[in-house]
């Protein structure tokens, strides 16, 4: 079953990453789970396992920040059309910007600063990287333009902190990592099964057992953005809520219908990129998830060579973990296409299947 999928992951081995991890399901039904390839190559070969950690990059923002930040808006915490200024002691240039703009992109804050050069000053101690990005210049005017802005989910994660009196890392491990049962899921990794990423010209390493991101890394490893690792079978967990809008696996309401809704709804549809709060969505422009997913289908990607995305129509999703980045981040057109196969492929083997009878 789903033969040709898994055909296109195995061709990309060596040539798009060196290791993949993939799952193909529907609601909590899981019809593929492979893993292919070597974690590592460089400085030393090691084996992929089951639970090798694949470090999610930007997909961190959908499986932690977004999820608490969901769980904050069901529980009052906040609404969506509060300022950034109700939580933060200054909105420096970005006055005005709300928590929406911030999860759907839309807020004028740049898509990246370098806030590893920038905050560090040569006695080694560090400014405060809330006060450089809104003290940065907007790339738009808010609500004009979609800008993928990771500095945008840094602030995100910098007001949620502020509202619980709790660091990120806590809150989503309490919020929503084990109310899930995502147990191997973390930031700052102990274990040594890691999917290695790529030489860091900056810190002269290999970037092994802590985060890819440069910034996230500079920030102690939890960020906003970026900086949490993940097995494929708690991505398969992730997924299944993902696909039965909040529910469980045993049918509690991890998040309820009505907030799920919220957040894959379109709210930029006639921008260059379809948003919803946090996640991205198909909409008319191109897309990661290739060509036949439904429109609305919903999900992210991750730089390191991570992503997973949800058919609104069906429930099928597809996970697919890898670590392109270790043959270096300049690696896309090798990675990308592939990426976008898979999902195109995914999506028809699982139509077919459906009307042989193969799957219900």
């Amino acid at each position: 079953m789903f033969e040709k999928t898994l055909a296109c992951i195995a061709g990309g081995i060596d040539i798009g990453y060196p290791s993949a991890a993939v799952a193909v399901g529907r609601g909590y039904d899981v019809y593929l789970r492979e893993f292919l390839g070597r974690r590592q190559i460089e400085p030393t070969e090691l084996p992929i396992t089951e639970n090798t950690l694949f470090d999610l990059a930007s997909l961190s923002k959908l499986v932690s920040t977004t999820m608490v930040a969901l769980r904050f808006l069901e529980d009052g915490r906040f609404c969506l059309r509060d300022t950034i200024g109700m939580y933060l002691p200054s909105s420096g240039n970005f006055r005005g910007v709300q928590i929406r703009h911030l999860m759907t992109h839309t807020s004028g804050i740049s898509p990246h600063l370098p806030l590893y050069t920038l905050c560090e000053k040569e006695d080694g101690t560090k400014t405060d990287p809330i006060e450089t990005i809104l003290n940065s210049e907007p790339v738009c005017k808010i609500g004009e333009e979609v800008y993928y802005s990771c500095m945008g989910y840094i602030l995100l994660q910098r007001i949620l902190e502020t509202i619980a009196g709790e660091k990120l890392d806590v809150l989503a491990k309490r919020l929503v990592f084990d109310p899930l049962g995502m147990k191997n899921t973390c930031y700052n990794p102990k274990s040594e099964d890691v999917a290695a990423t790529e030489f860091s010209p900056h810190w002269q390493e290999w970037t092994t057992g802590h985060v890819h991101d440069e910034n996230a890394h500079w920030l102690g490893g939890v960020s906003g953005n970026a900086g949490v690792f993940s097995t494929l079978d708690d991505m398969i967990t992730f997924a299944g809520m993902c696909a039965c809008r909040g529910k469980t696996r045993d049918g509690k309401l991890f998040l309820t219908r009505r907030v799920f809704d919220k957040a894959v709804n379109n709210y930029t549809p006639d921008l260059d990129e379809s948003r919803g709060l946090g996640f991205q969505l198909m909409g008319t422009q191109w897309s990661p998830m290739g060509d036949l997913m439904s429109p609305g289908s919903y999900g992210h990607t991750g730089f390191t060579g991570t992503s997973l995305y949800v058919d609104s129509e069906t429930g099928l999703w597809g996970v697919l973990l890898t670590n392109s980045v270790h043959y270096g981040r300049n690696n896309r057109d090798a990675s990308y296409p592939i990426r976008r196969k898979f999902y195109n492929l995914m999506t028809t083997e699982f139509e077919r299947h459906l009307a042989a009878g193969d799957i219900r």
